[in-house]
C-alpha cells in the first residue's frame, strides 16, 4: 500500500475569500504546471515534474485562519471529464478543519481498514509543517482508544453550510508550488522533493 503524497500550495494572486469554502473546488488545466519561487532570484518559474493523484493530499497553507489545523487541506478526488475535447479536473474536497474528515465519495472506493497505513503518516506531515512536535494522536490527547476509533470508524467531510454556488475553478498553471512529500510503500517513509533534487 503506497501512502498519499502530501502537496503544498500557494495561490499566485490573493488568497481566496472565505465564502468559497462551501462550493465544489476543482483543480483545472492539468496539462500544465505550477509556478515556484526561485531562492536566489525571487523570481517566478515553471515546475516540470508535478503529478497528482487520486487520494493526495493538496494544503493552501495561506488559508489558515485559526479555525483548525486542517483548515487548508483538501483529498484529492477521481479526475473528471469537463469536456467533449478532453479536458479534465481533479475535485478538491473538503478534508474536515479541527481533524480531518474523509469525503464520502473517497470512502466509496476505498477499504476502510486501509486508511490509516494511507494516511497516518500524511496527515502527521500537514500538523508538522505547522508546528515540528505535533502529530495527529495529539488531537485526540493521546487516548488509544479514541485514536482508534478515529481510523475504525472515520468521520464524514460535511460543508459548512449550504452550497455557495457554481464550481470554484484553480488553474494549476495559477499555483506556486512549495514544497511535495511524496508517499512511500512503508509506513512514515516521505520523500521531500524539494531537498530531494537529485534523485528526481
Amino acid at each position: 500500500m503506497i501512502e498519499a503524497s502530501v502537496h503544498f500550495l500557494d495561490f499566485t494572486d490573493n488568497s481566496p475569500t472565505y465564502d468559497r469554502f462551501n462550493v465544489l473546488w476543482q483543480l483545472v488545466d492539468l496539462d500544465k504546471q505550477p509556478m515556484t519561487v526561485s531562492g536566489l532570484s525571487k523570481e517566478s518559474v515553471m515546475k516540470s515534474d508535478f503529478r497528482l493523484k487520486e487520494g493526495d493530499l493538496v494544503v493552501f497553507p495561506s488559508l489558515l485562519s485559526g479555525a483548525g489545523e486542517f483548515e487548508g487541506m483538501r483529498f484529492v478526488g477521481q479526475k473528471m471529464k469537463l469536456s467533449a475535447i478532453g479536458d479534465y479536473s481533479f475535485p478538491l474536497l473538503t478534508a474536515g478543519i479541527e481533524f480531518p474528515e474523509f469525503p464520502s465519495l473517497l470512502l466509496q472506493h476505498m477499504d476502510v481498514s486501509s486508511l490509516k497505513e494511507m494516511y497516518e503518516a500524511p496527515f502527521n506531515a500537514v500538523l508538522q509543517q505547522q508546528s515540528s512536535k505535533y502529530n495527529l494522536k495529539d488531537l485526540f490527547s493521546s487516548d488509544d482508544e479514541a485514536y482508534n476509533q478515529f481510523w475504525n470508524e472515520p468521520p464524514v467531510a460535511r460543508r459548512r453550510g449550504p452550497s455557495g454556488g457554481d464550481p470554484w475553478s484553480i488553474s494549476l498553471s495559477e499555483c506556486i508550488w512549495i514544497e511535495t512529500l511524496e508517499g512511500k510503500s512503508s509506513r512514515g517513509s516521505f520523500k521531500n522533493t524539494e531537498i530531494d533534487k537529485e534523485e528526481l
